[in-house]
């Protein structure tokens, strides 16, 4: 099975963190790997990712992820495409993996659908595939229309468009397209947000970033659980990575908090709500 993945990188400082190195490289054993960045990241930044990708560029374009997917496959041009047998699409709004990807990327091609995910939301009114791990047999990134939609991704006033033209809209131009799609896991609504805890013992191998922020920093305990348990390189690129995002002092707080700190933290949440 020869693999492409399609990479959507983004840092507000511009720089290439341990936690994206760690995830081009786990990812460069099972395949290729293109990283476009949405950001003004310097060749001295991109330069850490040359051992393990096959082209980086950066440069901020303003269209999420979906325009760094899109950059991405233009890049790789469709006759070097027809080379490989899947193409992923994945990006950086997670910290992962926490555990060896390889068994995830064959469980997902064995599903034998042409299109599949880790993640899929089984929303009522507009079920999709979370777009940070998606991946898709020749039928599909092959195609006029797929390569029509990708080149149509344009910059939008917000991230809820984005979501809702790209993530979601994907989903649907396969569903009309008539492709079926299945994924390992089945994760409802704001879940994949904040039942860190519970996924990482279903096997998810991947933790969202915003596991440090969401809820006022009320979900420590949980993403600490998931630390203590992931394998130690995995541990020490995400906190690395996120003591230089979000501040060594506010990190260790969290990692360290009591279960009295966190419930307070999220009463202060939603008292911040009403």
């Amino acid at each position: 099975m020869k693999r492409i993945f399609l990479f959507a990188g983004y840092d507000s400082r511009c720089k290439v963190g341990p936690s994206l190195i760690y995830y081009a490289a786990s990812l460069s054993r099972y395949g290729d790997v293109v990283l476009f960045m949405d950001s003004d990241c310097p060749d001295e930044e991109l330069v850490k990712l040359a051992p393990h990708v096959l082209h980086a560029e950066a440069s901020r374009h303003h269209e999420y992820d979906f325009g760094s997917y899109k950059r991405a496959y233009q890049w790789a041009g469709g006759k070097r495409l027809s080379e490989y047998d899947v193409c992923y699409l994945v990006n950086d709004s997670v910290f992962g993996p926490l555990m060896d990807i390889g068994g995830y990327l064959k469980q997902m091609e064995s599903l034998e659908t042409p299109a599949f995910a880790l993640v899929i939301n089984p929303h009522r009114k507009c079920p999709h595939m979370q777009s940070w791990f998606m991946g898709f047999r020749q039928e599909v990134f092959l195609s006029d229309w797929f390569c029509g939609f990708l080149s149509g991704v344009e910059r939008q006033e917000s991230k809820e468009m984005v979501c809702n033209l790209y993530e979601t809209g994907l989903s649907s131009l396969l569903s009309e397209k008539g492709i079926a799609m299945r994924a390992i896991f089945t994760v409802k609504g704001k879940r994949i947000y904040n039942d860190v805890r519970a996924l990482y013992r279903k096997g998810l191998p991947f933790i969202k970033k915003s596991a440090f922020t969401r809820h006022n920093g009320s979900l420590g305990r949980q993403v600490r659980y998931v630390l203590d348990r992931c394998s130690p390189e995995a541990r020490d690129a995400i906190l690395q990575d996120a003591r230089r995002m979000w501040g060594k002092e506010y990190v260790d707080a969290f990692i360290g908090g009591s279960w009295l700190s966190m419930a307070g933290r999220y009463l202060a949440y939603l008292w911040g709500k009403i």
